[in-house]
């Protein structure tokens, strides 16, 4: 008896383990998995980024800089005024 009751019971857990899930449920796995993507790579880049040697910077003197003078008074337009 005790053998036809767990027989019984194992096949309905076995049942209803292999039923697939409806639609809305495999959506919101799928959105789950993206999320978990997104902050994956998201947190990857900070951790890339706060590990990266800074940039060297180059100090050119005043004199060197390139100065563009405005002809009309100031306000530019894009244009050279010919």
């Amino acid at each position: 008896m005790t053998h036809i009751v767990s027989t019984a019971l194992l096949g309905q857990v076995v049942n209803s383990g292999l039923t697939p899930p409806d639609p809305t449920t495999i959506e919101n796995y799928g959105h789950l998995i993206i999320q978990a993507l997104v902050a994956l790579v998201t947190i990857w880049a900070t951790v890339r980024k706060a590990l990266q040697k800074p940039e060297e910077v180059v100090k050119v003197p005043v004199e060197l800089v390139p100065v563009e003078r405005a002809g009309n008074g100031g306000a530019s337009n894009g244009h050279d005024g010919k």
